[in-house]
């Protein structure tokens, strides 16, 4: 029989958790929640790798203030393998520990009041929700899998073979498995850290069961998608997935394994530099970042009305303010932006689950004081983003094109939103799937205003010659009522003074 403890609430940094074991067909795993559910917002669910524990592993990204911010609206369930938690007693002789797949069969039990999580997991921890995103991929919205390995050949000899003047114990071989060789000798104080806490605040046999569940992982079998051939039969990952890994970590070479197999439609690879293996504790500040943008990237911008600058945006008028990086930024809407760059557009519209047709507008570089549209296109494996400049004429109104003036950039969206043939049919990060034009038919927006260019030359034209009758009919004058009133529009569009009276 297996002791249940009850609920307990611990107040930290003003935020009440609670903790909880819980019971799954094979066996009890220990779950802390941070906040509660909201709305049907998923939530954040993390799972941490062999030697540490979820506090070790995830409170130094979860307690930087960048990532407080984006908890703020969002549920955190914290998981930890059986027996690797503080303070947890020995197994009995004889048990039999979970292996990975039975370890991802146990996530359901924890998940029954929530209706879906984006995952953050590292090493065995990444693997087990890539695993549960494999059987369940209808409670997985979105991953962030840091030195994943979805490989089956064990690591142990290897971290072995490479320890040169070092006894093979356990730490030792977990040790090599989190950090690179050049952060073994050249980061004592982080390795002293780590080393005392997987050798002492751990418990060492039920750290061997763990290790040794995950020595013996099978392959995870995901294959990359290939259009027209297996998109439909291949095994692989169908929820937008980040890959992160340190640039001097152990595990780049499965990292770029991992991205190699899996849709590049719906996949990011980030590779940090000045980084090894823990890139959640050594980076917290920049896998912060790339999480919000992650999660933005899914559609929950509403949730977060704040972004973070990605350069220095120096002023171009003196009424302007110098924009630094780092600096927090009003979202103005869910598709204007100010203060990031064509680059960081470019990068902001590759992220999963974007598609072909969505876009953002900036301020352009080139000229200052004027708009850009970016758009991703997508022309079956080949993704790029093209820039369009945003025009405005000196009365403020705006165009990209010269057959067509609106007065608002709303304007401008709206229009170029219901023309399939510019393919501009969606908001940014929306939804995973193109609107379909059926789905685009039942928008009822009022219209732009729209002026056509004639080759009739206005300016040789007396008003009192357009506007006045034949006499003694009713016949129109020469030109018909829609065309004066569209020449009306024109007029006041340039403001021409110079239109004869």
């Amino acid at each position: 029989m297996t002791y249940i403890k009850p609920m307990v609430l611990i107040k930290e940094m003003n935020i009440y958790h609670d903790e909880h074991d819980i019971e799954t067909p094979h066996g009890v795993l220990h779950v802390t929640m941070r906040g509660s559910p909201k709305g049907n917002c998923p939530v954040i669910l993390t799972y941490h790798d062999i030697g540490l524990n979820h506090k070790s592993c995830f409170n130094t990204l979860f307690n930087f203030e960048d990532m407080t911010e984006i908890t703020q609206h969002f549920a955190v369930v914290h998981v930890d393998a059986p027996g690797q938690q503080e303070g947890a007693p020995p197994f009995p002789t004889g048990y039999q520990y979970p292996t990975m797949d039975e370890l991802a069969e146990m996530m359901p039990s924890v998940l029954t009041q929530v209706n879906s999580v984006i995952g953050i997991g590292v090493g065995a921890g990444a693997y087990i929700l890539t695993r549960f995103a494999l059987n369940q991929p209808s409670l997985v919205e979105g991953l962030v899998l840091i030195n994943v390995d979805p490989c089956a050949e064990g690591w142990m000899d290897w971290a072995a073979s490479k320890l040169t003047g070092w006894t093979s114990n356990l730490v030792d071989i977990v040790m090599a498995h989190h950090f690179s060789t050049e952060e073994l000798t050249d980061n004592q104080e982080l390795i002293q850290t780590y080393r005392l806490h997987i050798a002492q605040d751990i418990n060492q046999d039920n750290l061997a069961l763990f290790c040794g569940s995950y020595n013996a992982r099978q392959d995870l079998g995901i294959e990359r998608p290939i259009a027209g051939l297996n998109e439909n039969t291949v095994k692989t990952l169908t929820c937008p997935a980040l890959l992160v890994v340190g640039d001097t970590s152990p595990a780049v070479e499965a990292v770029v394994e991992c991205n190699s197999r899996l849709n590049p439609t719906k996949t990011t690879l980030l590779k940090m530099a000045d980084c090894g293996g823990l890139p959640q504790v050594v980076q917290p500040g920049k896998l912060a970042e790339a999480f919000k943008y992650f999660v933005q990237g899914m559609g929950y911008r509403n949730h977060m009305h704040m972004a973070v600058a990605l350069c220095n945006f120096p002023p171009h008028r003196s009424d302007e303010h110098t924009i630094f990086l780092g600096d927090k930024l009003n979202i103005i809407s869910e598709w204007l932006f100010e203060g990031i760059t064509r680059r960081n557009a470019e990068q902001l519209l590759m992220l999963p689950p974007n598609y072909s047709g969505c876009f953002l507008i900036r301020e352009s570089q080139s000229c200052p004081g004027s708009y850009s549209l970016s758009m991703r296109q997508d022309r079956g494996h080949v993704h790029s983003v093209k820039h369009y400049r945003i025009h405005q004429l000196h009365n403020g109104w705006f165009y990209i094109h010269q057959s067509h003036y609106f007065s608002t950039l709303t304007q401008l969206v709206d229009y170029y939103s219901r023309k399939l043939k510019w393919q501009w049919c969606c908001k940014l990060n929306i939804s995973p799937v193109p609107p379909s034009k059926d789905s685009l038919a039942i928008v009822h927006r009022p219209s732009p205003i729209s002026i056509q260019r004639s080759n009739l030359n206005w300016r040789d034209l007396s008003r009192s010659r357009i506007q006045r009758q034949v006499k003694g009919t009713d016949q129109e004058s020469l030109l018909s009522e829609g065309l004066r009133e569209t020449m009306k529009a024109y007029f006041y569009v340039t403001e021409d003074s110079n239109w004869t009276e």
